[in-house]
């Protein structure tokens, strides 16, 4: 039994790793594919043989080779398409968490957090950390380093953009970075295109954690890790819910409907009566599967009764 319950929770890991964006995989797609695969080809392979050699035994056993040959390519491709899945999905994952951490920083939090990464970064030199701004070399150049965070924003007002030029301007500068755990819209960069005699650089939430991450300033894998696992149980759910939406009681009763038509069919046309008769057994079954694996729906108090029990 714990057995099943490892290799059930395993089929869930992997099918977390399978998919992309909403779109739903399963591992067992794969499997099914593959005995499919080895099949047609040993099926194919062995006519082909016992064609050319007239021997079964003989045939069977080159059949056997061939499709295990195959077998083992297509094999080594899924387990290549499967690596290159899991590593994308355990980045993007990584990434998420952090970006989501980030953005629960406070100001003065995000803005040493910031200075560390820069520091880490090998790319700035003497960094000057001020109340509002940091004061770095970069490439040679003085650049002027300004920064924009408020816990959960989603993206930066076009305003503080425009402001941090208007600051760059003043101070001299002609280079510098605008960094937020947040997004710039398009109207932020279409402000830098009317400011084309300095370069500024904006750095959205995304830059912001791929630059710590390569500083190497995170340490947080095992959080990642129970992050990760928060995932594949809410895919776990995902999936279970699609089962129920896919077998809900009135869908059974359509199966059994079209049981019942197929039956009636099945004594109109005589000729047909084998045929239609296992239709009509196959939605029935269905029908009656359908009512068997829909969960029965739990009585829900009202919120003044769990008041007054």
């Amino acid at each position: 039994m714990n057995l099943l319950k490892r290799l059930c929770t395993k089929i869930g890991e992997w099918n977390y790793y399978l998919e992309e964006g909403d779109k739903p995989a399963s591992i067992v797609s794969w499997l099914i594919d593959a005995i499919m695969l080895a099949s047609a080809a040993l099926v194919t392979s062995y006519l082909w043989f016992v064609y050319k050699t007239k021997i079964p035994w003989l045939s069977l056993i080159l059949a056997i080779v061939v499709a295990g040959a195959i077998s083992m390519a297509h094999f080594k491709l899924r387990a290549k398409q499967f690596e290159r899945k899991r590593q994308a999905k355990l980045i993007s994952a990584a990434a998420t968490y952090r970006k989501k951490e980030l953005l629960n920083l406070t100001p003065e939090q995000f803005k040493w957090r910031l200075a560390k990464a820069l520091h880490h970064s090998g790319k700035f030199e003497d960094i000057k950390i001020g109340k509002r701004f940091f004061k770095a070399t970069y490439k040679g150049k003085q650049a002027l380093i300004g920064f924009y965070h408020t816990p959960y924003s989603q993206q930066v007002p076009p305003f503080e953009v425009y402001k941090f030029l208007r600051i760059l301007k003043h101070c001299g500068y002609t280079t510098g970075f605008y960094f937020t755990s947040s997004s710039f819209s398009d109207t932020c960069h279409a402000i830098l295109q009317d400011h084309d005699d300095v370069e500024l650089y904006l750095i959205n939430g995304d830059g912001v954690v791929k630059m710590m991450e390569k500083s190497g300033i995170f340490d947080d894998q095992d959080a990642i890790n129970l992050y990760l696992k928060s995932e594949i149980e809410k895919s776990r759910l995902r999936r279970k819910k699609a089962r129920e939406n896919l077998l809900t009681p009135a869908k059974a009763r359509t199966y059994i409907l079209y049981g019942l038509l197929f039956l009636v069919a099945s004594f109109i046309f005589q000729a047909y009566f084998i045929y239609y008769l296992i239709l009509s057994v196959s939605f029935v079954l269905l029908g009656i599967l359908a009512y068997i694996a829909h969960p029965r729906a739990k009585g829900v108090k009202a919120q003044d009764e769990v008041l007054n029990e």
